[in-house]
């Protein structure tokens, strides 16, 4: 083991060596027994802080361990219980850190804590020595009667909403279906820990939510990530969203609304469409990394949304209100008032969009700026993550000749993003900018999947080992000096659903994992079962560089 990036040789970055690497350890768990391990290992007396998100700085490599809890008496941290070498989801963000005392005392210290939260869960399941009787009350079901000790659940902030004073009785009322996982909850006040399965995520949310335990909520949130993408009619998404409203759950809520907006289009062709509520789709609209071929299919959706669920006109004017109008060509926008139901009913409305646009379409820069007094860095006149082939392109990792995926037939949107048309290079071309004014220029660009090192080097890029896999995007052709880019990559499961979305920062977008198991890199959002992701599509993000967007 050794300590790194600290500003003296008693403290650093833990990183220990395993399989010919150096690597980090996540602070998941990492408390001052596994820090005065490593510390009494490399020759000082003890530990006096344990640190972790990375307090000095993040490290390269895998994570090597997770999880890890010591006793005290071990002369490694490979001698400690752990996850298993390689077997974290952490990412550097969460490495752990150790600040160790130079200083030779007489104290020494044997640590059993480790064994701590078996005991006091042994406490609870023996029933005996209770001065608190729990009744849990289910509709539909016999009821469950309990004990508990209100000397164990006062010493957890968590537990807060169950005790009160000693030789009284508290009722749970929960869900007949959630009343199986009643005792686990309340065991888990006692141990601190618990095993939470996805067919019993949400009833340990619930019952979270309900008796105050935030950080089990909280880690609960997190878990229906996996929940998701598991039901891509979306209506397990529409009801969850509904459910993070209710108990409100802002993590949740963002999880849902995050998954709905990179699988806009799919969610659009699907039958749960005409079911999602305003308030909802007003959420999705005002994002910019919202998943939609264009933005005129993004209006045909709209209309299509308001004519099936009969949407009040205040909700309409709303939502149209969050159409990129600028981002629709000058061809399109002519043609709305023959192609849209909508325009009928909200004429002004449209006209008034309609002029912004062609505004932004046909007067120069400068002019806009400073004659006009736009500001272009607003939400209006900065483009989405638009998935036709005017602005994106997809390869993976076969060799199959590359064709755009929206010239097939297709029975679902999701078949569009990963069955037909990607190969490990594509290149292709694109506007320079959204405006009507660079309908003539071109821009070229080669997107490519980089396996290895030596591939990178292939293509032209300079990776290292801790890099790949990794997206490479190169640029040729028309150049602006007007005009920067903010390129996305999105991560395609199986061709079914978009797993995340990553920034090209200069010319290569990182890769995450795609189960976040056995890697050192970030997990993706969105957990993909196949294990690795089957194609990526690179999408091409223009924006003006004016003074007001902040970028110089």
């Amino acid at each position: 083991m050794r300590l790194a990036n600290g500003d003296a040789p008693n403290e650093g970055r833990v990183e220990i060596f395993y399989g010919g690497r150096w690597g980090t350890v996540c602070d998941n768990l990492w408390d001052l027994v596994d820090a005065g391990v490593v510390c009494r290992a490399l020759g000082f007396e003890n530990a006096t802080e344990a640190l972790g998100r990375a307090a000095f700085g993040p490290g390269t490599g895998p994570v090597m361990l997770d999880e890890v809890q010591c006793s005290g008496t071990e002369p490694s941290l490979a001698n400690c219980s752990s996850l298993g070498w390689l077997q974290s989801r952490c990412g550097h963000s969460q490495d752990a850190g150790v600040v160790c005392s130079n200083e030779t005392g007489s104290t020494h210290t044997l640590d059993l804590s480790a064994a701590l939260p078996a005991a006091l869960a042994q406490i609870f399941d023996s029933q005996r020595g209770c001065d608190l009787s729990v009744a849990v009350k289910a509709e539909g079901a016999e009821p469950l009667s309990l004990c508990a000790h209100s000397l164990i659940l006062t010493s957890n902030p968590e537990a807060q909403a169950l005790w009160t004073e000693p030789g009284s009785s508290v009722t749970m009322e929960v869900d007949a279906e959630c009343l199986p996982v009643v005792t686990d909850f309340i065991r888990y006040f006692y141990s601190r820990r618990i095993a939470v399965a996805l067919p019993t995520v949400k009833c340990f949310h619930q019952l979270a939510s309900t008796f105050g335990a935030r950080q089990l909520q909280a880690y609960c949130a997190g878990l229906f990530a996996f929940l998701l993408p598991q039901d891509l009619s979306f209506q397990t998404t529409l009801d969850l969203h509904a459910y993070a409203l209710a108990t409100r759950d802002p993590a949740l809520e963002e999880l849902c609304v995050q998954f709905l907006a990179w699988n806009f289009e799919a969610l659009t062709e699907a039958e749960a469409w005409p079911r999602v509520p305003a308030a909802l789709l007003r959420a999705l609209l005002s994002r910019s990394e919202l998943a939609v071929p264009s933005e005129l299919a993004l209006l045909m959706a709209l209309d299509a949304w308001s004519r099936e669920k009969g949407a009040a006109p205040g909700d309409v004017e709303g939502l149209v209100r969050e159409v990129r109008f600028p981002m629709i060509p000058p061809e399109d926008l002519f043609q709305l008032q023959s192609s849209l139901s909508l325009y009928r009913s909200h004429r002004a409305l449209f006209q008034e969009q309609t002029l912004q646009a062609l505004e932004f379409h046909t007067v120069p820069l400068p002019l806009l700026t400073q004659l006009r007094g736009l500001n272009l860095s607003q939400d209006a006149y900065q483009p989405r993550l638009y998935t036709s082939p005017t602005w994106s392109w997809a390869v993976d990792k076969s060799s199959r000749a590359s064709r755009p995926y929206d010239s097939y037939p297709y029975s679902y949107g999701y078949e569009r993003y990963g069955r037909y048309g990607s190969t490990s290079t594509g290149s292709f071309r694109t506007p320079p900018h959204p405006s009507f004014l660079f309908r003539t220029s071109r821009v070229s660009w080669t997107l490519t999947y980089l396996p290895t090192v030596q591939t990178c080097w292939n293509y032209g890029f300079s990776c290292s080992s801790d890099e790949v896999p990794v997206l490479g995007l190169s640029q040729s052709g028309s150049s602006d000096r007007s005009i920067g880019y903010e390129n996305r990559a999105l991560m395609l499961c199986g061709g079914r659903f978009v797993a995340d979305v990553t920034s090209f920062e200069g010319r290569k977008a990182p890769i995450p994992s795609a189960l976040g198991a056995n890697s050192s890199r970030r997990a993706s959002s969105f957990p993909c079962p196949a294990g690795s992701f089957s194609s990526f599509r690179g999408v091409i993000r223009p924006f003006y560089l004016t003074n007001s967007s902040g970028v110089d």
